[in-house]
């Protein structure tokens, strides 16, 4: 089975909790999710492309993603969208690659 950090664009599988938090804090400092027209006002915390954040409990349904014009999106090299209502980079990823939890 793949090892987690083959698609962990973020590197939390290795961090350590400071290295974690501070990463944590970068993404949701810089995430463009309350711009976004999906977005519902109040969901928190947001930032849905960073692994352990998860999807949104408010949205129900996806409008437009703004996800490809976001700098963490750029400079973490991402390639999905839509991380409040799908999940993150790495559950995405995963789910690609490992169709159905198979190898």
């Amino acid at each position: 089975m793949p090892k987690v950090s083959e698609f962990d664009r973020f590197g939390i599988e290795n961090m350590s909790k400071e290295e974690y938090e501070e990463r944590q804090r970068y993404v949701l400092k810089n995430c463009l999710c309350p711009g976004c027209p999906t977005y519902v006002e109040g969901d928190y915390p947001y930032g849905y492309c960073f692994p352990p954040i998860g999807t949104s409990r408010k949205i129900m349904h996806e409008k437009e993603c703004i996800c490809e014009t976001c700098s963490v999106y750029s400079e973490y090299e991402l390639n999905h969208t839509f991380y409040c209502t799908r999940c993150s980079q790495l559950c995405q990823t995963y789910k690609q690659e490992v169709p159905a939890g198979h190898e």
